[in-house]
């Protein structure tokens, strides 16, 4: 699989340097390109004249030598073998997990924003703060991760997740700023890169190069706002964080924080103190684990877990090392074992605070962990919690609230919701979603309302359903015959202008004798240009509060059945009179029908000027070539008042009294004059047009803003707390955002007739 490196246009000099990611990505490509297609290579180390890699599943990591010219081309040495030298490096006490903390080492220890409550940027995610607040003892102590793209993609499919390779850090002190998530990074001295990135661009000013973007796993529910369904994660159930350059959730970094308050002297604990301290709590599990102790082949947490498991004396001198490395690891357990016990977290709450500050052994935690289930099972009468368990979703009044207000405009609902009864009545909804009994438009004090629901909920419930009654009838109105003459869909990201490339056509290939002739050089095709930007369509629908005093759905339904049909026509209008108006073809600046074109006649339809047309679409040469496209008309598009000739002339056999009795034109656009088309819009009673199939030949093209290709429904007035209406009316914008072009004038034909 060849790899490539996708840069956005910059506003810097191309003589910027290149920063570290953006090496460690080049290095990536160019490693798995020479390694062949389909390979993928994790980069372990980047040095500046060497990196230092692993191929997927090969165990052996390699060194090479590398350099990067000016044009960003990488040129790689030969691979050589090597090997990972450990060395160990002192443990913090406070901290609980290998880190280097000498006097001046600064920026291993950051203050961050993990998360922004809310919408996220770029995803249909929204992440309420309750959830969130509720998951602070997973993000506590969580793993914070740096892979490139290729990693992540291979993360999702792996059964074991993400590799250990990958950890630059964790984060620690969680808390809820009433806005988002904060915690502290500690960035392992084995990503010391990373560390050196953070204090070299906030040296320079530049605080936002990276950021984070929280990966959980939860239970969601999905919510409908303005017309589109966003997933709600209720709970969550386990935590990593990425280092990424794009972050999602406004994760950064905030500030340098200082490594630890604690004294020096309480700080480091060496490796072999924390072996000797086993030796003498834990003889027996020291000659059990010996080898790999004395080998090496323990990882520091392993004896950190060993050593968690030593007895302690009651009385003894709490702020010794050895307890405070038995007490962070305990409670490092106690928050691995609940996360994934699969308990409610108000019974995981329940047990934080039990075996706060304490010593505790798996045992005796597994233990309360089963009674906790079983009592949990008792009380819910749903049966026995299996392995990690998982909490059920169950349907919240919102969407129970929705699907009747769907019901009530005919919206068709999910299955799953089917037993849910529709409101009766437009006004019997408002009541139960506001609790405003005599529609008075405002909310008293004290006043019953929905749990979880606010003031602007009737708004936001009520234009969902109107959102998609209005979809559901629009994917069901006429497309007023634009299928007919669209070629081309496209998804524009802005409103800048858009380019289109029509690519013109080979000559005949020539012969060639390979044995005593080169092959001939075919040649370069040019192109033309087309270039056009987006147009917008936008309104208001209202619904007043008169109109739910009065209980008058039909009003309602009125208005919101009109909008399909309306925004239908609006945008075939806008195609079709291109054609109608004869609009510049702008690969060649000239008008889409003319002469030049071969594509303009001035004859009312009949037998004769039919085959004339027809003959003139089949005759359009390929630009470049010069050879006959050879297109078939497939659609006749006409005025209403031409509906009548032009099926005579389809569905008659012969001429009588001419020199010739035949008709080719028999039946030509249908047996049942199914590629007649009347056209709406076309006001000039002797006009008509004649299009070819538009899978054959590019006519035009449509763009849609985010692809977008339905009209959208949003809220317009935002009602303050308390308050229902806006001056006595709920407003909804609808907008949709287009724009056509042609592309070619080979497949259409119009006759102008005077």
């Amino acid at each position: 699989m060849k790899r490539v490196r996708l840069q956005a246009a910059a506003s810097g000099s191309d003589n910027d340097p290149l920063s570290f990611a953006e090496i460690k990505e080049l290095l990536c490509c160019a490693i798995c390109d020479k390694a062949g297609a389909d390979t993928e290579c994790y980069i372990i180390d980047v040095y500046p004249a060497s990196v230092v890699y692993q191929l997927a599943g090969d165990e052996a990591l390699y060194q090479c030598s590398y350099s990067i010219d000016a044009t960003e081309v990488v040129t790689l040495g030969e691979p050589a073998a090597v090997e990972r030298e450990v060395s160990y490096v002192p443990l913090q006490a406070a901290s609980g997990q290998l880190l280097a903390a000498v006097d001046g080492d600064a920026g291993f220890r950051w203050r961050i924003q993990i998360c922004k409550y809310g919408q996220a940027v770029g995803q249909p995610i929204i992440w309420p703060r309750e959830p969130l607040v509720a998951a602070i003892p997973l993000y506590e102590g969580a793993r914070v991760f740096c892979l490139n793209d290729t990693q992540h993609v291979a993360a999702k499919d792996r059964p074991m997740g993400k590799s250990v390779r990958e950890i630059v850090g964790w984060v620690e002190n969680v808390c809820d700023t009433g806005t988002g998530l904060e915690g502290d990074f500690v960035i392992l001295q084995s990503a010391k890169w990373l560390r050196d990135m953070a204090v070299d661009s906030f040296g320079q000013g530049k605080t936002d190069l990276f950021g984070f973007s929280h990966d959980v796993q939860a239970n969601a529910t999905t919510q409908m706002i303005a017309g589109k369904p966003f997933k709600v994660p209720t709970e969550i159930m386990s935590v990593d964080i990425d280092v990424v350059y794009r972050p999602t959730n406004d994760g950064k970094m905030l500030r340098m924080t200082a490594a630890t308050n604690e004294p020096k002297e309480k700080q480091e604990m060496k490796r072999e103190q924390l072996v000797a301290a086993i030796k003498t709590n834990r003889p027996e599990l020291y000659l059990a684990n010996q080898a790999a102790i004395d080998g090496g082949s323990m990882t520091d947490e392993g004896v950190l877990n060993l050593l968690a498991a030593a007895p302690t004396t009651v009385g003894a001198n709490n702020d010794s090392p050895l307890q405070q490395m038995q007490l962070l690891a305990a409670q490092a357990l106690v928050r691995e074992t609940l996360a994934a016990c699969g308990l409610p977290e108000p019974v995981q709450a329940k047990l934080r605070t039990q075996f706060a500050g304490q010593i505790v052994t798996e045992t005796t935690l597994q233990a309360a962990v089963k009674a906790e289930k079983e009592m949990v099972d008792q009380l819910t009468a749903t049966g026995v919690i299996h392995g990690v368990g998982q909490i059920r979703v169950m349907r919240e009044s919102g969407e129970k609230l929705q699907a009747a207000m769907d019901g009530l405009l005919s919206v068709t609902v999910a299955d799953s919701m089917r037993d849910v009864r529709p409101f009766t009545s437009l006004r019997a909804a408002y009541t139960e979603l506001t609790g405003d009994t005599e529609v008075r438009g405002f909310a008293e004090p004290g006043q019953r309302m929905q749990a979880a629901f606010d003031s602007s909920t009737f708004s936001f419930v009520l234009g969902n359903a109107l959102y998609r009654r209005m979809i559901n009838d629009y994917r069901e109105t006429t497309d007023f015959g634009l299928s007919r003459i669209v070629s081309n869909v496209r998804n524009a990201r802005d409103f800048r202008p858009l380019q289109a490339i029509r690519i013109q056509y080979f000559g005949d290939i020539p012969d060639i004798t390979p044995e005593t002739d080169d092959y001939t050089d075919l040649g370069t095709v040019t192109d033309e240009k087309v270039e056009y930007s987006l147009n917008q369509k936008g309104g208001i629908i209202t619904i007043t509060r008169k109109m739910i005093i009065n209980d008058d759905l039909t009003a309602v339904n009125r208005i919101v059945s009109r909008l399909p049909r309306a925004a239908r026509r609006t945008k075939a209008k806008r195609a079709w009179n291109k054609f109608i108006n004869n609009d510049t073809y702008k690969g060649d600046s000239t008008a889409i029908f003319t002469a030049g074109h071969n594509n303009l006649g001035t004859i009312g339809y009949s037998i004769t000027s039919a085959v004339a047309a027809r003959s003139a679409i089949a005759k359009q040469t390929e630009p470049g070539s010069g050879e006959r496209l050879y297109l078939r008309p497939l659609t006749l598009a006409i005025p209403t008042d031409l509906w009548d000739t032009a099926v005579t002339v389809n569905q008659t056999r012969g001429v009588p009294g001419s020199a010739n009795l035949g008709n080719s034109m028999f039946q030509y656009f249908g047996i049942n004059n199914e590629n007649i088309f009347e056209v709406p819009f076309m006001t000039d009673v002797n006009d008509w047009l004649m299009f070819a199939d538009p899978k054959d030949v590019e006519m035009l093209e449509v763009a849609y803003l985010n692809g977008q290709q339905e009209p959208e429904m949003f809220v317009a007035d935002n009602p303050q707390m308390g308050q229902f209406f806006v001056a006595d009316k709920l407003q909804y914008k609808i907008r949709d955002e287009y724009e056509f072009e042609f592309m070619d004038f080979r497949g259409a034909y119009k006759a102008i007739v005077p």
